[in-house]
């Protein structure tokens, strides 16, 4: 599911991919919010293409691995989805319901 957003100030197209085993940020957002790559074991993606990809590691709040993603600027894998606890998704309306903060019964 791809959706728009803002990282500081910055536009972002993001991916919600429950089939990513990790999150990604693209080396363009990464040059475009200047962020400091830190050095991190080397890492490797098969993308979609079939292409092998090695890059080093970037932390923020969550781990993101960079790399160029095309027409994405994040894509948010099973690491940040396992944060959200129960999520309801209609894959045909692209609607997702997350439950923010505490629910009061009355």
């Amino acid at each position: 599911m791809k959706i728009k957003g803002t990282i500081g100030l910055k536009e972002a197209i993001i991916l919600v991919d429950s089939g990513a085993t990790h999150n990604f940020l693209s080396l363009d957002l990464v040059q475009r919010l200047a962020l400091p790559l830190t050095t991190t074991t080397n890492y490797g993606v098969v993308m979609g293409t079939g292409i092998s990809v090695k890059r080093k590691g970037l932390t923020v709040v969550e781990d993101f691995l960079p790399l160029e993603l095309g027409s994405t600027d994040v894509i948010l894998g099973m690491p940040w989805l396992g944060t959200l606890g129960d999520v309801e998704v209609n894959w045909k309306m692209l609607t997702m319901k997350i439950k923010m903060g505490k629910v009061v019964n009355c």
